[in-house]
């Protein structure tokens, strides 16, 4: 009656035998969730999505091996203390920092949050868990540390590869995943007779127009023939996200630049220094 349902004799035996309570599994429920995600790859997700869901899962998996020894638990298990172990055991045994661990914990939330969806569960873990994200300053590229990266002579081809891949992303604005995908038939010429691209953002779906500045043109042009680009049919040889990151760091120590390089930075940079210096107004 509490739970507002109609009562009749065969629920109540249920009830009595214990039938109604719901046995389902987190890992088995996480697995689901994941499966529907790459299902819907590319057309509602991207891949680095699913990518990101799958490593949430393996976190807590490894987390129920190292706390429990087990490989699963039923959701009625959950509470409040193993949300808050599972968060020390991220930052401490994994260590992860703090705004990370809470974007697993976030993750893992949207699977119970769905086990609620689903009455597997009534009483959510984790009402009472409040996490809160450190302050970072994340700063652009100044205009002195963008030429230095420009014209700073790279032997290394991986490395020069790497570094026109972000200075691309740098004068045009472009994440990560966008100047992943971006083809010629993404460049078009404008109303004012110049090259534009002219696209749609994969993780918004937004469309995305900005002027190609002679910097950015010069690179395309640079890798027009480069054999990745031919098998791939794509403007730029770039590489997974993992290794240009990595990569990045490599750059900034033989351009004897101090702030963190990463893709993220391109966008900052693009959305500040360059705009600013180069006058880009946008479609």
């Amino acid at each position: 009656m509490l739970e507002g349902e109609t009562i009749n004799a065969q629920k109540l035996i249920d009830f009595i035998l214990g039938k109604t309570v719901s046995k389902a599994k987190v890992m088995e429920e996480f697995s689901l969730h994941n499966s529907e995600v790459l299902a819907l790859v590319p057309k509602e997700y991207s891949k680095v999505t699913y990518i990101r869901y799958e490593t949430a899962k393996a976190h807590v998996h490894q987390f129920l091996s190292f706390k429990y020894g087990i490989d699963d638990l039923e959701f009625r298990e959950l509470n409040y203390e193993f949300i808050k172990d599972y968060e020390f055991y991220l930052k401490t045994v994994k260590n992860i920092s703090n705004n990370t661990t809470l974007k697993y914990i976030s993750n893992f939330k949207k699977i119970v949050l769905r086990a609620i969806d689903k009455d597997i569960i009534t009483v959510d873990p984790f009402k009472r868990f409040k996490g809160k994200k450190d302050k970072i300053v994340k700063r652009p590229l100044t205009r002195q540390e963008l030429s230095v990266l420009e014209s700073h002579p790279l032997l290394v081809e991986r490395l020069a590869m790497v570094r026109d891949v972000f200075v691309f992303q740098c004068y045009t604005g472009l994440a990560y995943i966008d100047v992943f995908n971006l083809k010629h038939s993404d460049i078009k010429r404008g109303d004012d007779g110049d090259l534009w691209i002219i696209s749609d953002r994969q993780k918004t779906g937004s469309a995305f127009n900005v002027p190609l500045l002679p910097q950015a043109l010069r690179i395309i042009e640079r890798y027009k023939d480069h054999p990745q680009c031919l098998m791939r049919n794509t403007v730029l040889p770039v590489i997974s996200n993992q290794r240009m990151n990595g990569y990045l760091k490599e750059i900034a120590d033989l351009c004897g630049i101090e702030s963190q390089l990463n893709t993220h930075k391109a966008r900052r940079t693009f959305g500040s220094t360059v705009t600013l210096n180069n006058n880009v107004l946008f479609m």
